[in-house]
């Protein structure tokens, strides 16, 4: 696991160096106080924190964009239109249904056939799901 080591650098302003192990950071704090004279220094372990992503939609409206509101004129009274045909309406008349043609029993072919038409498939059944097989 990885560590860095702060500490302050000759300058006075914060430094910090990213070392591959405890013990290499061990050393380097070793080095910092015997040979840079650094009297402060401190070890922190570096651990990955888990993130999530979501997705995040904003809507914004440019200020030009709105439309000042319209003064809304008064209603004016309507009076109902009355429209009369101009031809004469012919009287409706009902006439008795054609007799029923006798029920035609297809075989069981022509049922298979109409069925794989109707589904898009050659087939009755297809052969394979495809995708999903």
């Amino acid at each position: 696991m990885e560590h860095v080591v702060f500490f302050p650098a000759p300058d006075g302003t914060p430094a910090f160096r990213r070392v591959p192990s405890l013990e290499e950071a061990v050393r380097l704090v070793e080095h910092l106080r015997n040979v840079d004279g650094v009297a402060s220094a401190s070890v922190h372990a570096l651990t990955e924190v888990p993130l999530a992503f979501r997705a995040y939609y904003k809507v914004e409206v440019p200020a030009e964009a709105s439309v000042p509101a319209q003064q809304v004129a008064e209603p004016v009274g309507l009076e109902p239109i009355v429209v009369e045909p101009e031809h004469e309406v012919a009287e409706v008349v009902e006439t008795p249904a054609l007799a029923l043609v006798e029920d035609v029993q297809p075989d069981g072919e022509q049922d298979e056939e109409l069925l794989a038409a109707s589904n898009g498939h050659s087939q009755a059944a297809p052969a394979s799901l495809g995708f999903f097989a």
